[in-house]
């Protein structure tokens, strides 16, 4: 399953970037990353970073769940998320949460 994650999220990345008529290496630059090393990010055989796949949305303009399939699940009661998400963060320490916050705040934007 990780692995169709991770090698769906190189393709949607190398479809937002031949749609701008960007070269790889072109992204590359713009990323702060070798040509060579972008090259294999894209074909899948190294892993995108969440800051570089915030970085490519900022890049593409386009929102996060572009790059990374993500399928709302509709069925599901808001307020029962809420609380279940809340008893899972009183379980985590201190970097933990900070992490989330930080997820929040960088990355849920992003979102369409």
């Amino acid at each position: 399953m990780k692995n169709d994650l991770n090698s769906s999220i190189s393709q949607n990345i190398k479809k937002y970037r031949l749609l701008n008529n960007m070269t790889q290496e072109q992204l590359a630059e713009q990323l702060g990353l070798d040509a060579q090393y972008y090259s294999q990010l894209e074909r899948g055989e190294r892993n995108f970073t969440i800051e570089k796949i915030a970085a490519l949305c900022s890049i593409f303009h386009i929102g996060i769940e572009k790059i990374i399939d993500i399928k709302p699940d509709t069925s599901v009661n808001t307020d029962e998320t809420l609380t279940e998400i809340y008893s899972q963060l009183k379980t985590l320490n201190y970097n933990q949460l900070v992490l989330i916050e930080k997820f929040i705040t960088e990355i849920i934007p992003y979102l369409e």
